[in-house]
């Protein structure tokens, strides 16, 4: 994952809020391999899915380019970029 891409920031930023998570901690969690955190935040449900696809990269790759994930991501950043 590139963490310096600005959609990716973007992105972090909207977890961080779900979470109730700081932003920052989160990049710096996932750029050192730390999932931990993320996940105790999350309904147990959610974490154990989540830790399936970091477990199995090729599975997030192939939900991430599906149309149905494709289309959800360009709806959150676009979201995100109208709240700057």
């Amino acid at each position: 994952m590139d963490l310096q891409n600005p959609n990716i920031s973007k992105l972090l930023n909207l977890v961080g809020k779900k979470l109730g998570a700081d932003p920052q901690a989160l990049q710096q969690d996932l750029a050192a391999g730390k999932y931990d955190g993320v996940f105790q935040k999350m309904n147990p449900q959610d974490a154990t899915k989540l830790q399936q696809l970091v477990n199995n990269p090729t599975l997030a790759k192939q939900l991430l380019n599906t149309p149905q994930a494709q289309q959800t991501l360009k709806k959150i950043i676009g979201e995100a970029n109208t709240k700057k």
